[in-house]
């Protein structure tokens, strides 16, 4: 017998080799079980004594009020705990709903590997495949869940897992059914365990009971299944690693069986960490199933941080290397402590709590620290290890650790994407770091996507717009894809985000969290504006001596801006405008040579006037219909010059919002275009339905259609496999019987679901569940993904500006 007592740790000493750190992630799709097999990891490893329950709202990750009484996981929790005694385990339990996906990305952001759960019944679903896609850099192990729910599947998920996510796999454990006289079914019992070649039945009435048996003392089909699984594992470790081959044909002579446990762990491990492929296991979370085994897959597969990949900055040669002492080691300097600011929470208690991972380096509480992305010089207070909303004091955060700043200090000197840099053992020793390197070092900053829906929101009376405007700045703080910005013409108040469940969640906190006393509005499609052509240039000058010039231009939408920057001129600085895909484009300045800078005001605060004045006046909108403008460059001429004895930036910033403006002013309206958000659609539909899907998607949603294939022959490819290629691999990969898989008939081409991709305005999609769900007899499936912003045709102008 195997009792939970054989797992429990004694406390884990933060200063121990990084080897023994892992900083992991769940992902999958919603309702997958996420936040059960989390609760569970949590309960076997003694961190908790009572396992809690999703349905009944006492999980501790999910700690939200809106998360306990929706029964889903809106914001990413992270949680530290021990396993196998010498090991620590960091782990985000990340939400599974599209509308929160950047929960997801910004995890993603921080993490060294990731345990994917799939639905048993479900199979691979479509936001899995989209957090896939998120998490593509980073090595994964898979878990397939609810194994003992009716039309559970392993065999069927291990095929989508192969063609849907193009990955090679290596099944660890096979599921084991026991035939129940009293439901004269097969039950789901535990798993064959084909690298220790054991069968573990764990107890259904006691969850700490797990009964151990060799997998060779089993007979029939159980017997088979093990011989047959344990070849295929050696078979397929074999194809990448040679010193495995070597030992089986040398020292196991040839015999699947003599190859021993210790051995195929460290094959396994090197190809999970060269994503050759994925190890699989199987359980049922909520019937305690297979977790044990799960956790001893993070520490012995995944990586820790000094095998996880580096960090990517701002200098490109930026030398780094592993160090056992201090991590990821930076610019050869073993006293430079680098941390990366990934997520913003408010607390009622403790206030504005940072989100920090250390990738270099020790952060000591109360030391001086630079903020390089805001150009701020600030001291720490105190530091804390994270437990879901449980927070225990430290003094410092070691390399690898996931940890979080506290104290009014850090309120307004730290935001999401933000790089931290200091000392690790000086107090205030920032002028011993390099000037123009590590106090300019970047961690490349979390990608927000766009909002796609807008609300209007607008205080119960005057006295209260203070309020509110305080608690939208908190809101937008802790959610950087949830966009504030103000309609010009009407004054209202407009709040994006990426979805209508996404919006109800922000005017829940509004309202009973942070008691904004505010009226807000339906939920409206996020319109734009753009110009067409470019504007002359102007020129204003006042009394105190400040000049500019400049011009505002089109960006195409149709050419990813990083090509446009990468093909511009080398004496053009680009400055991000807010999320909008507006930007600053400064000359070189001719009069001044940075280097030897001689004026009051500093060249960043300078630079930052001017976009705080450009994102205002693009705010005010165009003149079709006063949306805000969209894939415009302010150009600011390099013959701009400004007194030395200039003390403040006060005067800049009316001088060239006003310019901007009149720019803008100068053009006619037929020089405006209205944007909308288009989006990806993937539907999957039976062949029989392909008809009235295509008819409905072409005719009423204004979609164009870009493909329609069989489920099996996308033309995507990986690792220069096609998926035709991932297709027959699957055909040959060995799997135990599946009723589910004769069913779904996954090897007859022309048979079973084809697949639509399309491109379709987001307007057009409000409602479309129950759209499909009649038009397919509930068996169609769809999933949405922002595309980009597109122009309005003169046939739909009318309708979306009255919308």
């Amino acid at each position: 017998m195997i009792s939970r007592a054989f797992y429990f740790v004694r406390p884990y000493t933060t200063r121990a080799d990084l080897s023994r750190l892992r900083n992991i992630g769940i992902i999958a799709h919603i309702d997958a079980g996420k936040t059960t097999t989390t609760e569970r990891m949590l309960y076997y490893s003694g961190k908790i004594n009572r396992i809690g329950d999703v349905d009944q709202g006492d999980t501790i990750t999910d700690f939200l009020p809106q998360e306990r009484s929706r029964g889903i996981t809106i914001q990413s929790a992270a949680i530290s705990f021990n396993w196998q005694k010498k090991y620590k385990i960091n782990l985000i339990d990340t939400p599974g709903h599209a509308d929160f996906t950047f929960e997801v990305i910004r995890s993603v952001k921080v993490l060294d590997g990731c345990v994917t759960i799939l639905d048993a019944v479900a199979g691979v679903e479509a936001q899995t495949e989209k957090v896939w896609k998120q998490s593509e850099n980073i090595p994964k192990i898979c878990f397939i869940n609810k194994m003992d729910r009716d039309g559970a599947g392993y065999s069927r998920t291990v095929k989508e897992l192969i063609t849907k996510m193009q990955t090679k796999v290596a099944l660890i454990n096979l599921p084991f059914f026991e035939y129940d006289p009293d439901t004269q079914t097969n039950t789901f019992k535990g798993i064959i365990d084909l690298v220790n070649q054991k069968i573990l039945k764990w107890d259904a009435e006691d969850p700490d009971r797990v009964e151990v048996m060799e997998a060779l003392e089993s007979s029939g089909e159980h017997l088979e299944n093990f011989l047959k699984g344990r070849e295929a594992l050696v078979e397929v470790l074999g194809e990448f690693d040679e010193n495995l081959v070597e030992y089986f044909l040398e020292e196991a002579g040839g015999d699947y069986l003599r190859v021993p446990a210790d051995i195929l762990n460290r094959s396994i491990r090197r190809a999970t960490l060269a994503q050759y492929l994925t190890p699989v296991f199987c359980g049922a979370s909520f019937r305690n199933i297979g977790v044990q085994p799960l956790l001893d897959a993070v520490v012995n597969y995944l990586p820790s941080p000094l095998e996880a990949r580096f960090p990517e900055v701002n200098h490109r040669n930026m030398p780094m290397q592993y160090d056992p002492a201090v991590g990821v080691l930076m610019n050869h300097n073993k006293n430079l402590c680098v941390a990366f600011a990934f997520k913003v929470i408010t607390d009622s208690i403790r206030g504005t709590m940072i989100f920090v991972r250390v990738y270099s380096g020790v952060l000591n509480s109360n030391n001086t620290v630079y903020n390089c992305s805001r150009d701020k010089k600030f001291k720490l207070g105190k530091l804390a290890l994270l437990h879901a909303n449980v927070y225990e004091e430290t003094q410092k955060l070691y390399p690898g650790e996931i940890g979080v700043l506290t104290g009014a200090t850090v309120a307004d000197k730290v935001s999401t994407g933000d790089t931290i840099v200091t000392h690790s053992v000086k107090r205030d020793a920032l002028k011993s770091l390099n000037k123009n390197i590590e106090l300019n070092l970047k961690i490349n900053p979390i990608t927000v996507p766009p909002p796609v829906f807008v609300v209007c929101v607008e205080p119960k009376t005057l006295g209260n717009k203070r309020a509110m405007e305080e608690a939208l700045s908190i809101l937008i703080k802790e959610d950087p894809s949830l966009v504030v910005s103000k309609d010009e013409e009407t004054g209202q108040t407009l709040l994006g985000g990426m979805g209508e469940l996404h919006l109800e969640i922000a005017r829940d906190r509004l309202l009973n969290d942070l008691n904004a006393e505010v009226h807000i509005g339906k939920v409206m499609v996020s319109y734009k504006e753009s110009i067409n052509s470019p504007t002359a240039d102007v020129t204003t000058q006042n009394e105190t001596g400040c000049r500019f010039s400049l011009s505002v231009a089109p960006i195409p939408l149709d050419i990813p801006i990083a090509e446009t920057i990468a093909s511009s001129s080398n004496n053009l600085k680009w400055y991000p405008l807010g999320g909008d895909n507006n930007y600053l484009i400064v000359e070189n300045h001719e009069s001044y040579r940075l280097d030897d800078w001689s004026f009051q005001v500093p060249y960043s605060a300078i630079i930052n006037a001017i976009v705080s004045s450009s994102i205002a006046a693009l705010q005010k909108g165009g003149k079709i219909a006063n949306f805000p403008l969209h894939s415009c460059a302010v150009k600011l001429k390099g013959d701009w010059r400004i007194p030395l004895d200039l003390e403040n930036v006060t005067d800049i910033l009316p001088l060239t919002r006003h310019l901007i403006s009149q720019a803008l002013h100068s053009l006619r309206i037929n020089d405006y275009s209205v944007l909308e958000p288009v989006m990806n659609l993937e539907v999957n539909v039976p062949q029989k339905h392909l008809g009235s899907v295509v008819q409905d998607l072409t005719a009423a949603r204004k979609s164009h259609i870009l493909s329609i294939d069989d489920e099996h022959e996308l033309e995507e490819s990986r690792g220069g496999l096609t998926s035709i290629d991932y297709h027959r691999m699957a055909q040959r990969q060995y799997l135990p019987p599946d009723i589910t898989l004769k069913n779904a008939q996954l090897g007859e081409v022309g048979s079973g679901n084809k697949f639509i991709r399309a491109i379709v305005p987001l307007k057009e999609m409000v409602a479309y569940t129950n759209t499909i769900r009649s038009l397919t007899q509930g068996r169609g499936t769809f999933y949405l993904s922002y595309h980009g912003m597109d122009k309005v045709g003169q046939d739909r102008l009318e309708s979306v500006i009255n919308d």
